[in-house]
């Protein structure tokens, strides 16, 4: 590695749209467009509404080509469980960690698991449910390959906290503020591992 600081790159769905819009609006005093390192690493973020895994393949990987960054943070899945089964989505997410350590060249990639729907989503229950087979199957295919660990988003291990918006999808400004915390842990411990 060069003498510049390691990048990062945030990738995925709408929550890391979102938090980028958020963190541009200075949402939160507490909350730095840099995620407060101090100058030892540069934070990109890149999220695009309703993405899942086959369509951030299909036309988000060029933002890896042009940052090249040290550290990917998949934030992914979501989408994906409201049509397909948990085996089958962790199964493309496996593919694509293993495509952006060999192709594209990340030094380390986290894998978040899938944030819980609240309790107003109206399958709340059955979502949780694929989430946890979801959690499951990536801890398991995950764990043997090098450089790569999955990333749970605690504060949002309860869905009846009242993290989210009326939809009980997307979070408040509250459940912002924690995921903007659970990147940030996220992004220490991957810099650790460089």
């Amino acid at each position: 590695m060069s003498s510049e600081v390691p990048s990062v790159l945030i990738l995925g769905h709408s929550f890391v749209k979102r938090l980028k819009r958020d963190l541009r609006s200075h949402f939160d005093p507490r909350a730095d467009g840099n995620f407060k390192l101090g100058g030892t690493a540069s934070v990109h973020l890149h999220g695009v509404g309703g993405r899942t895994v086959a369509k951030l393949r299909s036309f988000d990987l060029h933002v890896v080509e042009r940052i090249a960054p040290d550290v990917v943070i998949l934030e992914i899945g979501t989408n994906d469980l409201v049509d397909l089964s948990p085996e089958v989505v962790g199964s493309e997410i496996e593919n694509l960690v293993r495509l952006l350590l060999g192709h594209y060249k990340v030094r380390i990639v986290c894998v978040c698991h899938v944030i819980p729907r609240g309790h107003s989503y109206d399958h709340a229950a059955s979502f949780a449910g694929r989430v946890e087979i979801l959690q499951h199957y990536l801890d398991v295919v995950l764990s043997v390959i090098p450089n790569v660990f999955c990333w749970v988003h605690r504060a949002f291990s309860h869905p009846g906290k009242d993290f989210y918006l009326p939809d009980g999808v997307h979070v408040n400004p509250a459940g912002q503020y924690h995921l903007y915390r659970s990147y940030r842990g996220a992004i220490f411990r991957a810099l650790r591992l460089l």
